[in-house]
């Protein structure tokens, strides 16, 4: 991070020490975004950048509002394409854009997501200077977030990850020829496509890191329990398919490990419930219930360096919900196992 503290000084053009230009191609996956896009693109109109250095290809799912409207009318302040492609997953709509794009370097950005002015005068530095192939930016919660957004991201943040397990694909650079060396997201993935392109390419030797200067503020943080539960149920959707998948490597591992977990504590629960119904022993439901606690009491006090005992409460829920949701998008697995056809799209603004 000092490295690249050193280079803000002065902001360098989009030049690579060869002479080479660099040109970007943000990638934006679309549905129903009428109430964010907006933002996204203002932001990204107001970058410090030269336009005629980027383009953005927004990727719209088949959205019935007016998101395509709205993009469509960026045309003639910035170099912008809407493609319509209904009806596949969002790994589907990724490929989509970076097909249709002509960028040396590929950035995927979700529509909920507002950049800083210097975004990719930082991202250049960062190609330049970064001993990693692939790099991402934290998600920042916007101002006046609730409790929720403010104490789950909060434990995400750092000035620097250099070995972080993924890339999330909200905010995730890479330059074409790596992307096309590793295969694209895989398509028949509902969710999880970052973290399966990431252990892809760790697997080919890549390297990725994440940078806090790079950083984009997240207009879809979850900011009630109930929208951070159905959060957590969307992204675990696939998270054990990947596991199988790269199940060498133990990718999602931790996750899988902590929802089976979860929920054989729960499915124990019920069935200790419903037995001392009839015998009048309320100790096997008090220890299963226990042991249900167990993990997100560790996780939460895990979480708590540099921070205030408040937090403690609402960590520990918050690592409960994760759990019980989790363990609900396991259930759901069934459902998935096959593949594209069984996995249809399924993307919403609020299950980023």
């Amino acid at each position: 991070m000092q490295e690249l503290s050193k280079m803000d000084a002065e902001i360098t053009p989009a030049v690579m020490p060869d002479g080479k230009t660099m040109t970007f191609s943000i990638v934006i996956p679309a549905l129903n975004e009428e109430h964010v896009i907006c933002q996204c693109l203002n932001s990204i109109a107001g970058l410090e950048f030269p336009h005629h250095k980027f383009e953005i290809i927004v990727v719209d799912n088949g959205s019935v509002d007016r998101t395509c409207e709205i993009a469509e009318s960026y045309r003639e302040a910035m170099n912008i394409t809407v493609l319509r492609r209904p009806e596949i997953n969002i790994s589907g709509l990724r490929n989509a854009g970076a097909a249709a794009s002509s960028g040396e370097y590929l950035i995927f950005l979700d529509a909920d997501m507002v950049v800083p002015a210097d975004w990719l005068q930082r991202a250049v530095k960062l190609f330049i200077s970064a001993k990693a192939e692939i790099i991402g930016g934290f998600f920042r919660v916007p101002e006046h977030s609730s409790w929720v957004a403010r104490v789950w991201f909060k434990r995400k943040m750092d000035e620097v990850n250099l070995s972080p397990s993924y890339i999330p694909s909200g905010n995730l650079m890479v330059t074409r020829s790596q992307f096309d060396m590793i295969g694209g997201f895989d398509e028949s993935l509902k969710t999880s496509e970052d973290c399966d392109f990431c252990c892809r390419a760790r697997a080919l030797g890549l390297h990725m890191a994440e940078y806090d200067a790079i950083s984009v503020v997240h207009l879809g943080s979850p900011q009630t329990l109930a929208a951070f539960f159905q959060r957590e149920i969307w992204h675990g959707s696939s998270v054990f398919r990947v596991f199988l998948l790269n199940f060498g490597s133990f990718q999602n591992g931790r996750p899988v490990i902590f929802a089976l977990y979860t929920l054989l504590c729960l499915l124990i629960t019920v069935i200790a419930g419903l037995i001392s119904v009839h015998s009048r022993d309320i100790w096997p439901v008090a220890l299963f219930i226990g042991l249900l606690l167990l993990p997100p009491v560790a996780l939460a006090w895990r979480d708590m360096r540099g921070r205030e005992w408040r937090d403690f409460a609402a960590l520990f829920i918050l690592f409960l919900v994760y759990g019980i949701a989790r363990a609900v998008s396991l259930v759901g697995f069934r459902r998935c196992r096959t593949g594209r056809s069984d996995c249809s799209a399924g993307m919403h603004a609020t299950s980023r």
